[in-house]
């Protein structure tokens, strides 16, 4: 269990799907608003001295969502709020490796795609979800049937040309690269903006998303003409949700409530429930190598790692271990 600062708000992080002592944060100065970014990298099994952090990236802009690499365990891309995405590299401290100007305005989500492992989505404020071959350093796809802001585009983990979209315009949208740049299935998911979007990592038709109506809806791909579930246990916008690794039944999830949730699925509601930080918590992330490990990162400029089948996380200590502060 550990506690690390980050000297910006916090709004993504991610264990390294390489190693599973790496959990990389991505934070925006100012609530992102206006000012820098940062891309933090920390090594949570530093015998005796807990999380260190280990490389870090200052941008001009906020980073506002990040994603390992599936092919190289030292690169990380990011979704950065000055309209690129951009690639870095442990062993380049100097600053970015691939920098790509990807949309006319924020890029809010980045996914890596688990099995065409050259391909990186990303979902930005211009309504646009594009495709990148970061092999070739170029867009090899443009989405455009989302009416407002998009949020979140997701790779399936079994089909490797189909991604999942969610947007401002309350719809869900399922894009397959071998189609065409229309949706192949689609659908008013929520009566609100949709924020996030996963796929169950153990049944290809099953999707599930969080709004700003504070709801989690699961679906079932096979047929769309409504949600099988609808999970009701927040008191704001659901910002991230993540589904199990290692469990089929159950998903995690963050809100601006400050909370995050632990469900089960066959029971239909949350299981566990966390409010250790004291602002808005948009990160939250589990670990492929350690099963409930989960990592939460929020505004009040920490991140928590922590096993959740052990209850709660002990109370945020003070000062916390800080990232490397802005240069």
């Amino acid at each position: 269990m550990t506690w690390v600062g980050t000297p910006f708000a916090g709004y993504s992080c991610e264990f390294s799907p390489f190693r599973g002592n790496l959990l990389a944060v991505s934070t925006a100065q100012y609530y992102g608003i206006v000012g820098n970014g940062q891309l933090l990298i920390f090594d949570l099994a530093q015998p005796g001295r807990g999380a260190v952090p280990v490389s870090s990236w200052l941008t001009k802009d906020g980073v506002y969502d990040c994603s390992w690499s599936e092919a190289n365990e030292h690169v990380i891309a990011t979704a950065q709020g000055d309209g690129t995405l951009k690639l870095f590299d442990l062993t380049r401290p100097e600053g970015p490796i691939l920098s790509l100007e990807a949309h006319s305005a924020e890029v809010y989500g980045v996914d890596w795609n688990l099995n065409a492992k050259n391909l990186v989505s990303t979902a930005a404020w211009d309504t646009t979800v594009k495709v990148w071959d970061v092999a070739q350093g170029v867009c090899v796809r443009t989405f455009a049937a989302h009416k407002q802001i998009a949020y979140s585009a997701i790779w399936a983990p079994a089909r490797p040309m189909t991604l999942a979209s969610v947007a401002g315009d309350a719809m869900l949208h399922i894009m397959d690269l071998n189609v065409g740049d229309m949706p192949v299935q689609s659908i008013q998911a929520h009566q609100h903006e949709i924020l996030t979007v996963d796929w169950n990592k153990y049944n290809d038709f099953m999707v599930v998303t969080g709004s700003v109506d504070k709801t989690i809806r699961v679906f079932d791909l096979r047929n769309l003409s409504g949600p099988l579930q609808v999970l009701h246990g927040h008191q704001l916008a659901v910002r991230r949700l993540k589904t199990h690794p290692h469990n089929q039944s159950q998903l995690v999830s963050a809100s601006y409530d400050m909370s995050v949730n632990v469900w089960d699925l066959n029971m239909g509601q949350v299981i566990q429930h966390f409010a250790h930080h004291t602002e808005f918590v948009l990160g939250v992330d589990l670990s492929l190598f350690e099963e409930n490990l989960l990592a939460t990162a929020a505004w009040d400029r920490s991140a928590c790692v922590w096993n959740c089948t052990m209850g709660p996380p002990p109370p945020r200590p003070g000062p916390l271990a800080m990232g490397p502060p802005p240069v």
